[in-house]
């Protein structure tokens, strides 16, 4: 009976075997498509410049969705907090995120000042990668790290392509005034003219600084116009920009001086209408009718899932996403040690602006910065067309000058 036992249980003991050993066989390979990793967004969602902070999350969404909410073999789930622009609120914020979430990506972007404290505690628990697009020259400069990467160009750069192609074009220009913002964009802002104007032998006969709360600029406007300047330049951003550049218009600035925003993103030119922008120039990091195709591509998705035209800050969040995507796929990993030498490698690569390229000594993408005019109400051809692009500039930081005495890929991991 024993012995008819065994007979009878031999194969269905050799076919549990052999269910197991598929199961051993396959399972890892069937947890390894289910492996997750976060996405998180600490950016301001309530604050002054909650419209930035939208477009950018709109294109993240975006292109998570065209991919199913994947990359690579890994899930991705997407978490958000907000920072209502306050650099202790970013912190604690960006903390609660990493004990709870344990993110490989957190992306931001309004608020050098938020940014700068966020990029201190990314540096001192390295990791996870942190997307900026602050704009203060320090978040790829001295104060950046191996984990922070950007593709804002620096103020550095905004000050030597914009502001300097503006001043070849009126060469009349020898007095100017500016208004910056009071916080560390701001400052860093100002510097940055201040060295331009200093190369040229251009007097600089005021700054004036604003409060990025502020809902009246009509005192600073007034004190330019009587300041006998022949520029105004002028550094504003968010809700303020729309107020400023309204308030320029109504005060007549352009009668008596050229008007030069160092900014001009769509979603904050659409407050303002044409007939304040006709004669203006203004400067921003990329422009919706970039003839090329990386940019017809995403306008149109981005248009069709969102029903209006991305600025600025949706390309770059959009971008950042892309790259994301080819060194997880290429590395088939998410840990950060491994991603960021793989970033670092990028190379040249299709972008917003053309052909870009991951400076790695510093973590700063390279793309050309954009010189634009306002158009008048006659010249539009559609709602959103708002500027003509009539320059562009590719002037970084050398590694070696002051403030760029480092090379990020040899700081430890």
């Amino acid at each position: 009976m024993k012995s008819g036992m065994m007979k009878i249980g031999l194969p269905s003991f050799i076919l549990l075997l052999l269910f197991l050993a598929a199961g051993l066989v396959f399972y890892p390979a069937a947890q390894a498509a289910e492996k997750e990793f976060v996405w998180a967004i600490v950016d301001d969602y309530s604050g002054p410049f909650a419209a930035t902070g939208d477009e950018g999350h709109k294109a993240t969404v975006l292109f998570l969705e065209e991919h199913n909410y994947k990359m690579g073999p890994y899930k991705v789930k997407l978490v958000t907090r907000d920072t209502e622009l306050k650099p202790a609120v970013g912190v604690r914020r960006l903390q609660e995120v990493i004990d709870e979430a344990k993110p490989l990506v957190v992306s931001s972007g309004n608020s050098s000042a938020v940014q700068l404290a966020m990029a201190d505690i990314i540096g001192k628990t390295k990791g996870p990668i942190f997307w900026t697009d602050g704009w203060d020259t320090r978040l790829t400069g001295a104060q950046g790290n191996r984990y922070t990467f950007r593709w804002a160009s620096p103020n550095y750069t905004i000050a030597r392509a914009s502001l300097s192609g503006f001043l070849d074009k009126f060469p009349e220009v020898k007095k100017v005034i500016q208004i910056q913002m009071d916080y560390a964009w701001g400052y860093d802002m100002a510097e940055n003219v201040e060295a331009v104007l200093k190369e040229r032998g251009i007097k600089l006969l005021k700054t004036q600084y604003v409060p990025a709360t502020a809902i009246d600029v009509s005192v600073f406007m007034t004190e330019a116009k009587g300041s006998g300047a022949d520029a105004y330049i002028i550094g504003l951003y968010g809700k303020i920009f729309g107020i400023g550049l309204r308030q320029a218009h109504e005060f007549g600035l352009k009668k008596v001086m050229k008007v030069f925003s160092i900014t001009g993103t769509l979603n904050m030119l659409r407050g303002i209408g044409s007939d304040a922008l006709e004669g203006m120039y203004l400067a921003d990091h990329w422009n919706h009718a970039m003839p090329n195709e990386w940019s017809r591509k995403f306008v149109e998705k981005y248009k069709k899932r969102w029903g209006v035209i991305p600025g600025d800050y949706a390309a770059k969040k959009y971008l950042e996403c892309q790259l994301m995507e080819r060194v997880v796929k290429q590395t088939g990993s998410a840990d950060p040690k491994v991603i960021i030498p793989a970033l670092e490698k990028l190379g040249e690569f299709d972008g917003p602006t053309g052909k870009e390229y991951m400076a790695a000594w510093q973590h700063q993408i390279v793309h050309d910065f954009l010189l634009l005019r306002g158009k008048s109400p006659g010249e539009k051809k559609y709602e959103d067309d708002f500027v003509e692009v009539i320059g562009a500039g590719r002037i970084y930081p050398k590694q070696g000058e002051k403030g760029f005495e480092f090379d990020r890929t040899k700081d430890p991991l």
